[in-house]
């Protein structure tokens, strides 16, 4: 677990000082954590060891703002929860973008109980991901000012988290109330960064995200959300991809990573 000083350096990056065991503490925390810590696979592409011990990775995503996905954020948020002494579990997903498919657990997310009531907290679903902790209710919709999401139950154990889109209700991903460990994450961490088909293997994908504000690369193609408009930039070339990443994202590669990720990513057709 996260030690003292890495809770208080924490909590100081994203200023955030008096903690307190409410969700309104939950929900100031996961807002600045989504719009100072960078959701990216960068580590993943560029081929880095990227394990999951706690100091290991508190140097990696806090320290160094290297980014990360959802096994790293995740991971860090619930240890800074289990700190403060919230009631957290960890649950894993399975990513469906609105698609009937069969596919594993590779989304990490934490279910916290305040009060006896259920809520789901991530930080680690890049643009599409809730700003806030979400009640675990499934008969109405919540509105989090920038984005409307609900969670239905179409079986019996079985949830979908939803996300309101211009044709309807797009489908984020599934859940249940299965126990899981650190173990599993494992397990999911490493199908995500290693597998041939897994989609951070063959995509680059970095994201920012705040209020009415969305900042998300994907390949060869820079995208600003803001008041309902999306501008489109292309990424012109590896200083151009350098410059993003910098001044959007926070993020400085080195020269010959800047390479390989332009050469492999963004001059290629979208996978």
């Amino acid at each position: 677990m996260l030690n003292d000083n890495n809770i208080q350096y924490y909590l100081s990056s994203v200023s955030v000082m008096q903690p307190e065991v409410s969700i309104r503490f939950i929900k100031e925390l996961q807002q600045v954590h989504l719009g100072t810590f960078p959701f990216s696979n960068l580590g993943v592409l560029l081929q880095e060891d990227l394990p999951l011990e706690s100091q290991v990775l508190f140097d990696r995503v806090v320290t160094n703002k290297r980014g990360g996905y959802c096994f790293e954020q995740n991971k860090i948020l619930f240890e800074v929860l289990k700190y403060h002494e919230f009631q957290c579990d960890i649950a894993l997903g399975r990513v469906l973008h609105n698609r009937d498919i069969d596919v594993p657990r590779t989304h990490r997310i934490t279910k916290v109980i305040i009060a006896d009531r259920t809520y789901i907290v991530d930080v680690g679903f890049g643009p599409l991901c809730p700003r806030e902790p979400l009640l675990l209710n499934t008969e109405e919709s919540q509105d989090q000012g920038d984005a409307v999401y609900r969670i239905i139950q179409p079986d019996l154990g079985c949830y979908l988290l939803q996300k309101y889109e211009v044709d309807g209700w797009f489908t984020l991903y599934s859940f249940d109330n299965g126990i899981y460990s650190e173990a599993d994450c494992l397990c999911g961490h490493h199908y995500s960064s290693t597998h041939p088909d897994a989609t951070f293997v063959n995509n680059l994908v970095v994201s920012r995200k705040s209020y009415d504000d969305v900042r998300f690369l994907r390949n060869d193609e820079f995208h600003r959300i803001r008041g309902g408009t999306t501008e489109i930039t292309g990424v012109s070339s590896k200083d151009n991809l350098g410059v993003i990443l910098m001044q959007e994202f926070g993020l400085n590669l080195a020269s010959d990573q800047l390479s390989r990720l332009y050469g492999g990513y963004c001059k290629n057709e979208v996978r």
